[in-house]
């Protein structure tokens, strides 16, 4: 068997919890692959006592407790932290564990402003939209009120991750504040489509009335969101409902119940995968 390591230490009683993860750690080997997996959230917070004490305590590793205690006292970098126990427990390679101190020291070089906006970045790469909603809204804290570039588009991401969500009315409101910020086109063109996704017909006609102006930004939107339905109609999950509604009507049960399950168990591990890492 390839890629076989002997653990060390003990299987924690008591986890040790991260909480910008909100994922619970029970032994040295899982802290390691915290580290390897999640090292672009990693930064100085991790130094703390309470994760060398759960490695003293839970993980029965007093000797490399002992070094990771002085490297707390003296308020050591999370490069030099992590790099040591990943080096005490063996699981990766010297290469692999170089690359992430590079990481790690360039992660550090960083301001606290820079730092929130690569957290909420790589969390919406991943598709964990409402990880990165909570970075953004701590992030909002660092953006001084005279840096209107930066949070405008703050409140643009903030926007588009809401209506990812379907929540097109409080999309539109931040859509609108980052237009106040910078009123540029595609911010407007952006809570146009907002706007018409979560009005009704009579309210949005009311809306084409009070901004004249916008006339060429509101076809535009129309012609968007009419290439959005027939992509929609054209797309595979429509003919799943469909395939779903045809069982259902011809009272083949069996397989619309199974067909059911196969898309409910996708459902439950997409919205899985948004909300937890």
């Amino acid at each position: 068997m390839n890629n076989v390591c002997l653990c060390v230490g003990n299987y924690a009683k008591t986890p040790f919890y991260v909480k910008l993860s909100d994922v619970n750690l029970y032994s040295i080997e899982e802290l390691c692959y915290y580290f390897m997996d999640k090292v672009r959230l990693i930064d100085d917070s991790i130094v703390t006592a309470e994760l060398v004490e759960w490695i003293r305590t839970e993980c029965g590793l007093a000797e490399l407790a002992d070094e990771l205690e002085v490297y707390v006292r003296k308020r050591v970098s999370a490069a030099a932290f992590v790099t040591t126990i990943l080096e005490k427990t063996g699981m990766y390679d010297d290469k692999t564990i170089r690359q992430i101190e590079v990481v790690l020291k360039e992660q550090s070089s960083l301001t606290m402003l820079e730092r929130y906006k690569k957290q909420a970045e790589y969390f919406y790469r991943q598709g964990r939209f409402r990880q990165a909603l909570v970075i953004y809204a701590e992030l909002a804290d660092y953006i001084p009120m005279r840096d209107t570039a930066n949070r405008a588009l703050m409140y643009y991401n903030v926007a588009s991750l809401y209506a990812l969500d379907f929540a097109y009315d409080i999309a539109a409101d931040y859509y609108y504040e980052a237009y106040l910020l910078n009123p540029d086109r595609q911010i407007r063109l952006a809570y146009i489509i907002a706007c018409r996704k979560s009005m009704t017909d009579y309210a949005y006609g009311g809306f084409k009335r009070e901004n004249p102006e916008w006339a060429e930004d509101f076809a535009r939107a129309e012609e968007l969101c009419a290439d959005a339905e027939q992509k929609w109609q054209s797309s595979k999950e429509k003919e799943t409902l469909a395939q779903l509604a045809e069982y259902k009507a011809c009272g083949d049960m069996e397989n619309y119940y199974c067909q059911a399950d196969s898309l409910i168990t996708q459902l439950k591990y997409d919205y899985k995968r948004q909300t937890q890492l």
